[in-house]
């Protein structure tokens, strides 16, 4: 006989499909808690299980005295060429153990098998601890202690309570179920269930409520209470707020002691709601005055939290199993479309056919919307001074056009007009002093003048062309972009020196950022256009010039730059303007249009995933 132990459900555990697994679940749980006599009820575990299971011999043991008793069996040893074995546990004890054998033929257990006994185990151990709990000792095996008991009508109060809140699916009803039928076995002022997920604790039933004011200070204060005991981890009683007994006690009053001052809380008992899985939420129970819950009471309240996290898991796991309503409701509106009239039918197809075509077939350009728009001038040219010296007239101002050419400044010149003007009269005198030699026959002094001749005049070009330099002209067409070049006049300026900066207006460019999601539907040569806010009413257009390689900084989102050039002639538009701006890129299908956007986070979730 191989012996092996039932392994942990998860991925592996897929052979069954889970809504039938959440089914027999949930038939199981109404089986349960449907026995009052222990001895029935041993009967209906080991026989439902082993009809589930496909088992050939099923047995369950029982806690007593220390050691685990054969209690029921469907034969006087249960063996086989494969064996299942799952413990039973209630408040964290162990009460039994379930035992399934299954012989050569059948083959061994697999994993689904494996996780529809684990998941059976919980509601058989819930099922034992409520008959096992006061008023059932004679049902309890031989040598169990049999604690004080509250008496036959605890008994029955608890099972009409657990029947009710295994008796559905539905999460919500379940919640409200087990707050408000409470209240049938202890006397409180406030009870509440909150659902427990990754530390924080979201309270979903309050007794006597309907709806639950999410914001509300006392319901927060509830929600802070029981994601303590989560974290705490085991059911928690104060006895008295204002002479707390027990260290847990004292932390607990320590930490929400203005807050049960405030919300008027002397004592309460808080019950952690919790299976094999982990923490499924928090049972909590306050009173006004101290003591409020016997310690029959607290019994019954635990029994209470068992079958409530069994229910609560369930239902949390019935949720889970995908399509069950929505398959449903596509099968019944497929049952009312065929009912329909023929030509209504046909009428109803054309519709969608048209539709279909309208979202596929007909395309225009998609619009990508660009981030930060800014007008520059097209071309910037920087005006330079190609002398040294003083400005003494500045012609220009800013703003004012100016054609190639134009002079921009007039720096001082006296010096080099007087130096220009003492080389053109030595040229004078060195010609007369050659025809002079020349007349006399002397041919050498003739030669020496002429060379001195041709020197100056070399030097008079060269001051030609520094007179011509200190006057500085525009080399372009365009507009002075310098703020009040007028104030320079007096200032030196070395060779080089930035006097003003021209500019191009009649064609701007536009600068601006695309998405990195868009990016790539962008082109050279594509179309775009903008609005301003000085003329909201007139769109004006350009044509994409460059393509940033590099992302622009940005905390937020990548974009990337790009560069139209954008028609000026009527000079509407200036550098600095606040501007909107979209590329018309390649058409696309208002499917394509609706759906890109899901269809890419998709992709992106199914590589995340899979790749």
């Amino acid at each position: 006989m191989t012996a092996t132990s039932a392994a942990t459900t998860g991925p592996d555990a897929a052979p069954r499909e889970r809504g039938e697994h959440y089914r027999l679940l949930y038939e199981c749980a109404l089986a349960f808690a449907a026995p009052s006599d222990l001895d029935a009820l041993l009967q209906v575990v080991v026989e439902r299980s082993c009809t589930l299971l496909r088992a050939d011999d099923g047995g369950l043991w029982l806690v007593d005295g220390g050691t685990l008793q054969l209690r029921a069996a469907t034969a006087d040893e249960v063996t086989g060429a494969f064996v299942a074995s799952e413990p039973l546990q209630a408040d964290g004890a162990l009460v039994g153990r379930i035992d399934l054998a299954a012989g050569a033929g059948r083959g061994d257990f697999d994993a689904a098998d494996r996780a529809l006994l684990r998941d059976l185990a919980p509601l058989a151990g819930a099922a034992f601890a409520r008959l096992l709990s006061p008023g059932h000792q004679a049902s309890a095996p031989a040598g169990t202690p049999a604690p004080a008991g509250s008496g036959d009508a605890d008994l029955k109060l608890l099972l009409e309570i657990s029947r009710e809140i295994t008796s559905t699916l539905d999460l919500d009803r379940v919640l409200r179920s087990v707050v408000n039928l409470s209240s049938r076995a202890l006397t409180f002022d406030r009870a509440a269930v909150a659902l427990y997920d990754k530390g924080i604790c979201d309270i979903r039933a309050l007794a006597g409520q309907d709806t639950i004011n999410s914001k509300d200070p006392k319901v927060l204060d509830l929600a802070a209470r029981a994601a303590w005991v989560a974290g705490h981890g085991e059911s928690f009683y104060l006895v008295d707020r204002e002479d707390p007994a027990s260290d847990a006690e004292r932390q607990l009053v320590q930490i929400f002691g203005q807050d049960l001052e405030a919300d008027e809380v002397r004592s309460g008992l808080y019950l952690p709601l919790m299976d094999e899985e982990g923490t499924v939420g928090i049972l909590l129970f306050e009173a006004t005055r101290p003591e409020f819950a016997t310690e029959e009471q607290r019994e019954i309240a635990a029994i209470l939290a068992n079958q409530t996290a069994v229910a609560l898991r369930n239902a949390q796991l019935y949720a889970q199993v995908p399509l069950v309503d929505t398959l449903g409701a596509l099968a019944a509106k497929k049952r009312a479309f065929m009912e329909l009239p023929r030509q209504r039918r046909r009428l109803y197809a054309a519709v969608a056919l048209l539709a279909l075509v309208a979202l596929t077939m007909v395309r225009w350009p998609l619009r990508v919307s660009g981030t930060g728009p800014a007008f520059r001038p097209a071309a910037l040219t920087q005006v330079r001074a190609l002398v040294p010296g003083v400005i003494e007239r500045v012609l220009v101002r800013e703003g004012m056009p100016v054609a190639r050419g134009a002079a921009i400044a007039q720096l001082r010149d006296i010096e080099l007009r007087s130096a220009r003007s003492a080389a053109a009269a030595a040229v004078v005198a060195s010609d007369r002093a050659a025809s002079l030699a020349a007349s006399r026959g002397e041919a050498a002094e003739e030669r020496l003048q002429r060379l001195r001749s041709e020197t100056l005049r070399q030097e008079v070009a060269l001051l030609d062309e520094e007179l011509a330099a200190a006057t500085i002209r525009a080399p372009v067409a365009g507009v002075v972009l310098t703020p009040r070049p007028e104030e320079r006049v007096g200032s030196h300026l070395d060779a080089g020196d930035l006097m003003v900066t021209v500019g191009r207006t009649d064609s701007l460019e536009l600068e601006f950022g695309i998405d990195q999601r868009d990016i790539a539907r962008v082109d050279l040569g594509d179309e775009v256009r903008l609005r301003v806010d000085a003329m909201p009413q007139r769109t004006f257009s350009g044509r994409v010039i460059s393509l940033g390689p590099l992302p622009t900084d940005s905390a937020e989102q990548v974009s990337f730059p790009v560069r139209a050039a954008v028609g000026n002639p009527d000079g509407l538009l200036r550098p600095g303007m606040a501007a909107y701006a979209r590329v018309l890129t390649e058409p696309a299908s208002l499917a394509t249009r609706i759906f890109r956007g899901p269809v890419r986070w998709f992709r992106l979730l199914w590589w995340r995933a899979w790749a």
